[in-house]
């Protein structure tokens, strides 16, 4: 019988080393994320008998498995608080404590979550720094979150030619518009690319009765 339990294993092992899942980035302040970072969190403290706990911080990285039963890769940043271990109150409504004494620490955590069965399985890493003085900050790329871009290429250009175009034809307005100028432009790294611009157009010469376009012929208005 023993041998049979060891053989089992050992397959099931084997197979999960075969078809590895695939990971995708996550949004930092995805729900599901706080969800797994909160999991991961929890039982961090509850593996602690004594001492104080540690508060969420910041989520420095997500990434995720696509399905009903996700898998996240986490890594974040906690804080000490001012709450002891035996209080067993959620972290959530614990305060920091001062930053000159209290401890910090990082963790990468791997989080399944089951919704069925409404289990959660973790397994994690975190480091843990007593001398905060000593600690060097470094600034790093938030993988998954929206970050400056360019708005003179031709990335930005493109996609705000056709938002223009589709607020000419769906607009009240008699008259075409055109753009002005570019205030902000980001781009967001997930399964594709998702963008937020913030752009100012201004009223032109050119009515819609008369063109169905913008033509080097439409100028801005004064009175636009």
């Amino acid at each position: 019988m023993k041998a049979f339990i060891v053989l089992a294993l050992c397959c099931s092992f084997f197979s999960s080393k075969a078809i590895p899942l695939a990971f995708e980035f996550s949004d930092c302040d995805d729900p599901d994320v706080f969800k797994a970072v909160d999991a991961a969190l929890k039982k961090y403290n509850e593996d602690e008998a004594t001492g104080t706990q540690f508060a969420l911080y910041v989520v420095m990285e997500a990434k995720r498995t696509a399905g009903p039963d996700p898998q996240f890769y986490v890594k974040y940043r906690i804080l000490e608080s001012t709450c002891a271990t035996e209080e067993n109150k959620h972290w959530q409504h614990c305060h920091y404590r001062v930053s000159a004494e209290a401890k910090t620490g990082e963790c990468t955590a791997r989080v399944h979550m089951n919704d069925a069965d409404k289990t959660t399985n973790v397994s994690q890493e975190c480091r843990i720094f007593s001398d905060v003085s000593k600690i060097r900050l470094t600034e790093a790329p938030c993988l998954g979150c929206f970050h400056p871009i360019s708005s003179d290429g031709s990335e930005v250009s493109e996609i705000l030619k056709k938002t223009i175009q589709k607020f000419n034809k769906h607009s009240d307005e008699p008259a075409l518009f055109k753009l002005a100028e570019i205030q902000e432009a980001k781009r967001q790294v997930v399964a594709g690319w998702n963008y937020v611009i913030r752009y100012k157009i201004e009223e032109t010469n050119c009515t819609k009765d008369q063109f169905q376009d913008l033509t080097p012929e439409c100028k801005i208005t004064s009175r636009g």
